[in-house]
């Protein structure tokens, strides 16, 4: 399966729905089937998916929404890993960003690469459809075995180094005995190049 050359990628419009998309999770199903819609109404993001050439079925969403990295909520060692990547005369304490707010694909797809192929294509779109507004693509990953590692391969960072330090940056939110339900991670869309 090649994700490029073997779907048609669209914008989520009223007259454009998902409809019957199981990516295996009942919210992100919840979500794409009804609710993206209504996040799109409130101007919260834009859903976007792709639909199999032959067939129309939708084999993968996602949802992009305006976002920043803000440097100066974060320590001291992992402020120093986001601006290594800027030069030094154009530092500045925030950095715009693309959320990656939301990403399935349907279950009859996993484990052929198609995860990978998505977020290949997001990243090319983001650098043709907004070469110089977005410098990062985050995301607020799961955090379990199978999501974190979907995202490292794919060449994403870890905004804080430990799950620690995530929680001690978070420690308004979340007891230190309490498992983080996410990781925030980034993309550079400097390190982007087509192929």
């Amino acid at each position: 399966m090649n994700l490029i050359t073997d779907c048609d990628f669209q914008e989520l419009l009223p007259e454009n729905p998902i409809t019957g998309f199981d990516c295996g999770d009942s919210d992100l199903n919840d979500f794409f089937n009804y609710q993206a819609l209504l996040f799109q109404h409130e101007k919260l993001g834009q859903t976007f998916y792709g639909c199999l050439k032959k067939t129309k079925k939708t084999i993968c969403a996602f949802t992009l929404s305006a976002d920043s990295v803000k440097t100066v909520l974060l320590p001291g060692s992992r402020i120093k890993k986001i601006k290594e990547l800027i030069p030094r005369e154009k530092a500045l304490q925030t950095y715009p960003a693309l959320l990656i707010g939301r990403l399935g694909i349907s279950i009859d797809f996993s484990g052929q690469g198609v995860g990978s192929q998505l977020l290949d294509y997001i990243k090319m779109y983001c650098a043709k459809r907004f070469p110089n507004l977005v410098r990062f693509l985050v995301v607020d990953a799961y955090n379990n075995n199978s999501v974190l590692p979907y995202y490292q391969k794919n060449d994403f960072s870890f905004v804080f180094s430990s799950e620690e330090q995530e929680k001690e940056n978070l420690k308004k939110k979340i007891a230190n005995d309490e498992i983080l339900y996410t990781r925030q991670m980034f993309y550079d869309m400097k390190r982007w190049k087509e192929i």
